[in-house]
């Protein structure tokens, strides 16, 4: 009776001398995936923000702008005090690639306070937010360019409409490293303005590229079955509305940033402060319409393509874009610095 009992006891005791050792196991077991989740959400949170800098730097871009009052032409009626990086509404396309170390120099030459506020990936200290650069001083941006799209700079000083809408504001193109099909390529700057209340929801004017009509007097050319690319940025305070292209349906990179998947649109709708990418093509001669669809379009967003046949003597990557990118953005700037015809205020006095 006692050796059974004794054998018994036994057992009970290896019993549960496995349960505890199984226990303790499994407890090591939970307590190892703690921290293998928390080392590697430490990994991730680690590696976000470095994809949005690549390495290693490939090259240097290095920019100046100058924040300067000019007075300029929105159209042939309406001449505007305007705020403005280096002259112009927009101010300069910055346009460098993906991995490129990017340095902005700042001047302030204005009365008031002003920054520039990139959009895209930076650390906090060139955000230009808190940074806020006085009147007569500079500050130096620097920062890795990612991601690859159409992006934007503009002010961040509040009020912020006022400041953006007064003209400090442009576009931002990042390249991809592998560069895109050949196209022929345009930036459109959608703004607005209102010569009564800077601070309006209801601006009398509309325009791409600080000018009213800008497009539509001027038309973008493009010849019969070569690719249009837009790289469309949207920096009025207005709501969002469409924007329309007749005759064709066009591929649109959401927010304009390359690693999305384009969809086909008919018209697609860009909120302030965000953009788009489009590319189209026409197999038909013919001027077709571009337009912000609503509102905006009866008071000067407004512009069409004339599209033509090419003749023999176009140079690919010059005139046309076959195997090689043609960039009309130049063109473009020196068409508004043309209609704007501003007037810096130290020259006005």
């Amino acid at each position: 009776m006692g050796t059974a009992f004794q054998k018994t006891k036994s057992i009970v005791l290896i019993v549960l001398l496995g349960f505890s050792l199984n226990a303790l196991i499994y407890s090591n077991v939970e307590n190892s995936d703690a921290v293998a989740t928390t080392t590697k959400k430490t990994s991730d949170q680690a590696n976000g923000p470095r994809s949005t800098n690549p390495a290693p730097i490939s090259n240097t871009k290095e920019f100046t702008l100058i924040a300067e009052e000019v007075t300029l032409d929105i159209s042939p009626s309406k001449k505007i005090k305007a705020w403005t990086y280096n002259g112009s509404i927009p101010g300069p396309t910055l346009r460098v690639t993906e991995g490129d170390k990017v340095i902005v120099h700042f001047i302030n030459k204005l009365d008031l306070p002003h920054t520039i506020h990139f959009h895209g990936g930076h650390n906090g200290t060139v955000d230009g937010v808190f940074e806020i650069v006085a009147p007569n001083k500079t500050f130096t941006y620097e920062f890795v360019a990612a991601p690859s799209g159409a992006l934007m700079y503009h002010c961040h000083v509040m009020p912020v409409v006022e400041h953006v809408r007064m003209g400090l504001y442009g576009a931002f193109i990042v390249d991809p490293k592998t560069p895109l099909p050949p196209a022929k390529e345009y930036v459109i700057v959608f703004g607005d303005y209102d010569t009564k209340d800077i601070q309006t929801s209801d601006p009398e004017s509309a325009f791409y590229n600080g000018y009213e009509n800008i497009y539509y007097d001027n038309p973008l050319p493009v010849y019969v079955n070569e690719t249009a690319r837009i790289y469309m940025i949207n920096l009025s305070q207005l709501p969002a509305y469409g924007y329309h292209v007749h005759g064709t349906l066009f591929k649109t990179w959401v927010s304009g940033i390359l690693m999305n998947e384009p969809i086909y649109t008919q018209t697609w709708a860009i909120s302030s402060g965000d953009a788009a990418i489009f590319e189209m093509k026409w197999p038909w001669e013919g001027n077709y319409v571009f337009h912000q669809h609503g509102i905006p379009e009866d008071r000067g967003a407004m512009g069409y393509f004339n599209v033509t046949s090419p003749t023999p003597n176009l140079i690919d990557g010059k005139d046309i874009a076959i195997t090689k990118p043609v960039s009309m953005i130049n063109w473009q700037e020196n068409l508004t610095r043309t209609l704007q015809n501003a007037t810096a205020k130290a020259m006005e006095n």
